[in-house]
């Protein structure tokens, strides 16, 4: 009888959610980013770090498609930004989530509205279910109970989790947080 063979090979690595291929923006003649190369897997955590001006939020607005390099690649989900046509790129924003980086919610929303505005935009969910998975999200950033109230009357760690249960409402293949601990109390952080 025949041994069975071990498998010692590494099974292959999934396909890059994010991939940077010798990207470069300039502002007029200032270069911000140089030749940035960068693959991040599914399950993958990158944090960008570095101190101001030194090109986190151009990276960051590059790869939600806000900004357009000068040259290099830039695939988010298998899509190639600077190929795909608008509507190509409407679809594949519904798959990502962006926590910005001072909450930007709505002054003249309820938190709960602010909340299910991605769920309006982007389903054809009734409002009973959009408000159901709302208080899900907001259950999870302990903000359950406060979904009436408006953004003035939140405190800023407030405003970010409210930010983040907005992000994450639509369970994004890929999330974006610009700054999302600055001005947390550390324990929250």
């Amino acid at each position: 009888m025949a041994t069975p063979a071990l498998a010692t090979a590494n099974p292959p690595a999934e396909a890059p959610v994010i991939e940077v291929n010798q990207l470069v923006t300039h502002y007029g003649s200032r270069k911000i980013l140089h030749e940035i190369n960068l693959d991040v897997r599914p399950g993958e955590i990158l944090v960008i770090m570095g101190g101001s001006g030194s090109g986190k939020s151009t990276l960051l607005n590059t790869l939600l498609g806000l900004i357009h390099p000068t040259s290099g690649t830039v695939r988010i989900l298998g899509q190639d930004l600077g190929s795909i046509s608008n509507l190509e790129r409407t679809r594949l924003r519904r798959k990502l989530g962006v926590a910005f980086q001072g909450g930007a919610l709505f002054s003249s929303m309820t938190v709960i509205d602010n909340i299910m505005l991605p769920l309006r935009e982007h389903t054809k969910l009734d409002i009973q279910t959009m408000r159901i998975m709302a208080r899900l999200k907001l259950q999870v950033v302990n903000l359950a109970g406060f979904e009436n109230l408006m953004p003035s009357e939140l405190s800023g760690g407030m405003i970010k989790r409210a930010a983040f249960a907005r992000a994450v409402v639509m369970d994004p293949r890929i999330l974006f947080c610009d700054e999302p601990s600055a001005g947390l109390d550390p324990v929250v952080a």
